[in-house]
């Protein structure tokens, strides 16, 4: 367990990278399966993913996050977009009907069921719920790219309007994340974190 520990724990912001290792698009799809095993409000599973490794079209994303370099000489970025219409009662009962996850005579009672939790929690399939499930996809995302031996920087800084009309993203996805992803040619920031007890109350 301790080795796992180390290995969570040891995750960083990595900014200086190899621009000469390639990440094949095999291995980005196995990393995006993976990642993909991340929970979601009702598995509704909102994330929506556009992988670019083309130099040119790096450096134009380059200027518009604000000149840094890593989105350049990443192996590739990957932008997490979530979409608001994932969260669909008919897309969901016609896949976990498929997939065999839920059965047909119980199908009634699950979508009664998240339609009272979208009544009491409306939020969660608007930007506030797309973000949460969003953040949880990145999160596995970036744990998942360093067991393959990559590393990556989650970003937020980024004109993400030009993003979506330079590479013609549908307009309806809502820009959650840009993660450069590639080999380190230098270790990230070195970890300094509040203890414990600062941020923690054990009720018993």
């Amino acid at each position: 367990m301790n080795d796992h520990l180390r290995f969570l724990d040891g995750r960083a912001s990595v900014r200086q990278f190899d621009c000469h290792a390639i990440l094949s698009n095999d291995l980005i799809r196995e990393m995006l399966e993976h990642a993909s095993y991340a929970p979601s409000s009702n598995n509704f599973q909102p994330w929506r993913v556009m992988v670019v490794k083309n130099k040119e079209k790096q450096r134009e994303l380059r200027k518009l996050s604000a000149d840094q370099p890593q989105v350049e000489t990443a192996s590739a970025v990957f932008l997490l977009f979530g979409d608001k219409q994932a969260y669909d009662l008919d897309w969901w009962q016609a896949f976990h009907l498929e997939k065999k996850v839920v059965a047909k005579e119980d199908v009634t009672y699950r979508i009664d069921r998240i339609r009272r939790y979208l009544a009491l929690h409306p939020e969660d399939k608007e930007i506030e719920g797309l973000r949460l499930d969003v953040g949880l996809f990145a999160m596995n995302l970036m744990q998942v790219v360093r067991a393959f031996g990559y590393d990556s920087v989650p970003m937020r800084g980024a004109d993400f309007d030009g993003i979506k009309t330079y590479l013609k993203v549908p307009s309806d996805w809502e820009p959650i994340l840009m993660l450069p992803v590639g080999k380190a040619l230098q270790a990230g920031y070195p970890h300094v974190r509040k203890p414990v007890e600062e941020f923690t109350e054990i009720v018993e």
